[in-house]
């Protein structure tokens, strides 16, 4: 029979505490070190890879000024008829794609008449029409506004092999045309930033209200007033 050597009490006391003492320095070694763990290289690749494709390949939008500079002589009588109808576009323009007033500026008094003439013509605002200084040479008069213009991406980088891809994931060149094509045919480019203040339905409630009557086989014409039918040329013609 083998007899167990007893430990003294004080040691045995200490034997536990140091042991306890141990197992908690363990412990909190190892809370530290999963509290302070940096980032994989995964982690880092997929947040990558899950980008979109207008985010790899973004629409650039910024602010231009379209310019219309007429030349015109001192001893001319006011616009040409073509010099008019470039001002009758240029106004065009301004309403499909300004932002802003119209600023014009110009030392010939009959074409600076002119212009005033087209502008009450077509409408235009008194305070969207903005008279600033005429800083060129040569007689004539210049019309300017500011507008927005979307530059697409350059395209054609492949930097990966899409062979070597076990993930499947989207390339950086997928998408890039489309983005570039979308550039070059947006109407307005401030479409890409935000959408307009107004929305004007009507238009859109009356094109489906057609189509569906000639889907029916209904007539799509505009239905003729009781007074306008009753009246032929031979009657007003007796008046």
């Amino acid at each position: 029979m083998i007899k167990q050597s007893k430990i003294p009490g004080c040691l045995g006391t200490k034997l536990r505490s140091a042991t306890t003492l141990l197992a908690v320095s363990v412990l909190a070694i190892g809370i530290a070190g999963c509290g302070h763990r940096g980032p994989r290289e995964e982690t880092s690749a997929f947040v990558e890879h899950v980008k979109t494709y207008d985010q790899r390949n973004p629409i650039e939008v910024e602010k231009a000024r379209a310019t219309l500079s007429l030349n015109v002589p001192g001893n001319a009588r006011g616009l040409n008829v073509y010099q008019k109808e470039r001002v009758l576009h240029f106004i065009a323009n301004w309403r499909e794609e300004g932002t802003g007033s119209i600023a014009v500026s110009g030392n010939n008094r009959e074409a600076l008449a002119d212009l005033r003439d087209i502008l009450i013509e077509r409408a235009v605002p008194v305070g969207a029409v903005q008279v600033v200084g005429y800083d060129a040479g040569q007689p004539g008069i210049k019309l300017s506004f500011a507008r927005y213009l979307a530059e697409g991406p350059k395209c054609g980088k492949f930097d990966s092999n899409l062979a070597e891809d076990s993930g499947n994931t989207e390339y950086t060149n997928f998408g890039c045309a489309a983005q570039h094509n979308m550039a070059a045919l947006v109407s307005n480019p401030k479409d890409l930033l935000a959408p307009r203040d107004q929305v004007d339905w009507t238009d859109a409630n009356r094109r489906d209200f057609i189509y569906r009557a000639y889907i029916k086989g209904s007539n799509t014409a505009g239905e003729t007033a009781t007074t306008d039918k009753a009246g032929t040329i031979s009657d007003v013609a007796k008046h």
